[in-house]
């Protein structure tokens, strides 16, 4: 059985500039493609989400006295992450 979770971030600009700080270290060039910008939001939310599950996930199991492999996957057509817990 799988979850999917899909992500279509709709203002990736006002992001960048809601966060200059942290995502202009990630995003150093300005002159990059909306779609770039889009890119690079979308993955940073995906790695949170990844992070967030990674460490709330067990627990939770762990709670009910469940014992399970967990596979996170993050899968795009630029970079492919695999996280077991």
């Amino acid at each position: 059985m799988k979850l999917v979770v899909q992500i279509d971030v709709q203002n990736a600009e006002e992001v960048v500039k809601a966060h200059k700080g942290q995502i202009m270290g990630m995003i150093s060039d300005f002159m990059i493609s909306k779609d770039k910008v889009k890119y690079k939001v979308e993955r940073a939310i995906y790695e949170k989400v990844v992070d967030k599950i990674s460490e709330e996930l067990p627990k939770a199991l762990n709670d009910e006295f469940i014992s399970a492999k967990i596979k996170l996957e993050i899968i795009d057509d630029k970079n492919y992450t695999l996280k077991e817990i």
